[in-house]
């Protein structure tokens, strides 16, 4: 029987002993801080990605906008953001996910502030290209970080709240673009809100989320990531005992905790949570694209007035904002496997009403409605 080394017995209990003291600080005024700014962080991307739906209605006069540029514009982004998640979790070892969260949100905010400066499709085209490559890692990060800093008894809330800040932005966002139609500088000025807050989010992530403290301690550091610890339980009341070196393990300097590789996603015993996890992403990925891109382009095309078919999108999304609330409120009661069970399956009936509205004649808006 092969023997193991004390580096890797160590590895894991030391990350378990760091997990279970984060588990163990009371809930406080601080992770309320935390859940504030990754709900931000939310808000803010929703705003800058969901726009596209907009920009196709608002810009294409403006810009003269042809079939192959909105083809572009309405695929492109939403393919780079998947582009930019996968690079962002193939570095995310090397660099840390606040890191990468700054990094994604100052590239999305940035490059939504370049658009009220594009003068032709093409560099509309280019901008909202560069804006989802840098959304990925912004959306990649938000989850890992509050599931490390949250307690474990929480962590369903906070999704259910990021989940809600999103809605609120796909809420916003064609609202304020249905108040703005008719202005053809309209596009230009729906994308200052959210460029402009490359100014605000990134301070306050820096100032209020923590590194991780199970990157410090595989890369080496021990003592940093006893310290970022012993910081969160400063600022959560000192309700509980610090964290002490010593806790980690006799080898905790040299401890270090390698990460499985992607292909462990496919192993036996794991193939059906990712094959569930994937089927999950595409149906919610699918019917956002649905409403957030081809619902108001769709309606404006069938010779709906560009206010109303921003109006019937908001409507939608509105709706969803109620629906992801009272989703977060079943996790907490029968859990998270029957609770997208009846996600999914409470999507069907939508989907059916978003393929049959065409043919309902002046109750095609309700049942758009009902959709959502």
């Amino acid at each position: 029987m092969v023997e193991l080394s004390p580096i890797h017995q160590e590895a894991t209990p030391a990350s378990f002993v760091l997990g279970r003291k984060l588990d163990s600080i009371p809930f406080s005024a601080y992770h309320v801080s935390i859940i504030a700014v990754l709900a931000l962080v939310g808000f803010i991307e929703g705003y800058d990605l969901v726009m596209t739906g907009s920009l196709l209605v608002l810009a294409k006069g403006p810009l003269q906008l042809t079939g192959s540029d909105i083809r572009w514009l309405a695929v492109g982004p939403t393919f780079m953001l998947c582009i930019g998640g996968f690079a962002a979790s193939a570095v995310s070892d090397h660099w840390s996910r606040k890191t990468i969260m700054m990094i994604g949100v100052i590239a999305t905010t940035f490059f939504t502030l370049l658009i009220p400066l594009v003068q032709t499709a093409e560099q509309l085209i280019v901008v909202r290209l560069l804006t989802g490559l840098g959304a990925g890692s912004a959306v990649s990060a938000a989850f890992p970080i509050a599931a490390e800093l949250m307690p474990a008894q929480h962590r369903r809330t906070y999704g259910a709240i990021y989940e809600m800040a999103l809605a609120a932005s796909f809420t916003v966002v064609p609202f304020i673009a249905g108040l703005l139609a008719g202005n053809e500088y309209a596009f230009r000025y729906l994308a200052l809100p959210g460029g402009l807050s490359v100014t605000v989010v990134p301070v306050l992530i820096y100032f209020v989320l923590p590194e991780s403290p199970r990157w410090h301690l595989r890369k080496g550091r021990p003592q940093v990531a006893v310290d970022i610890v012993n910081r969160i339980v400063a600022r959560s009341g000192n309700r509980v005992p610090s964290l002490r070196l010593q806790e980690l393990g006799a080898y905790h300097e040299a401890a270090r905790e390698q990460l499985p590789p992607y292909w462990a996603l496919f192993a036996r015993g794991q193939l059906r949570w990712t094959t569930v996890g994937v089927m999950s992403g595409v149906c919610a990925g699918t019917a956002y694209f649905l409403i957030s891109v081809l619902l108001p382009k769709a309606l404006n095309d069938q010779g709906a007035a560009v206010e109303a078919s921003l109006a019937l999108t908001s409507i939608v999304y509105a709706a969803s904002f109620f629906g992801k609330g009272f989703t977060g409120f079943l996790m907490e009661v029968i859990g998270r496997r029957w609770t997208i069970f009846y996600a999914l399956a409470g999507s069907l009936p939508g989907l059916g009403l978003m393929l049959f509205a065409h043919r309902a004649g002046d109750l095609a808006n309700v049942m758009m409605v009902g959709e959502g």
